[in-house]
């Protein structure tokens, strides 16, 4: 059942996900402020929506951290509290931020392991591209706002 229940949960990340890059690829034209953004900027823009757990439109750390502790209980296969760089992997095909992100950034330690914390509390990414205001929330708004981007960005590292 439990298993039933994630993987209905991941066909509806998945289709918001699907959603998001619509909306997304449609707000590319001339006049967007998706027009002069990168690549990995839009993707963040698209992905950071299949984070806002409560529905509310603004994704806060604390959206993040509950969707990251998710993936990382379906990632730790052995159960042992840690992912290895094979669960890493697993965990980074979930939600290309930890692929971009890379192992590597995660690991604080260097033990080669990666704890729930370790990842929960280094900076998000895309909250440092996103985040313009550093309140930790990225707002619709912050994600469609991607062409000034001079001196923006959280420095704080999207936690309060």
């Amino acid at each position: 059942m439990a298993r039933s229940l994630r993987l209905v949960s991941l066909k509806g990340r998945l289709a918001l996900l699907l959603a998001a890059v619509a909306l997304t690829a449609c707000a590319t034209g001339n006049n967007s402020p998706l027009a002069s953004a990168s690549p990995l900027e839009r993707e963040f823009a698209a992905a950071a929506i299949t984070w806002d757990l409560n529905k509310d439109g603004d994704v806060t750390c604390d959206d993040w951290k509950l969707y990251v502790a998710g993936l990382f209980r379906d990632a730790d296969v052995d159960g042992d509290g840690f992912l290895t760089r094979a669960e890493f992997a697993a965990l980074s095909r979930s939600d290309r931020l930890f692929e971009a992100a890379g192992f590597d950034y995660f690991d604080v330690n260097g033990d080669g392991r990666l704890s729930l914390s370790e990842i929960t509390e280094k900076p998000n990414p895309a909250f440092l591209l996103l985040d313009k205001n550093n309140d930790c929330v990225i707002s619709a708004y912050e994600r469609l706002q991607l062409r000034g981007r001079s001196g923006g960005g959280n420095k704080g590292g999207g936690r309060r």
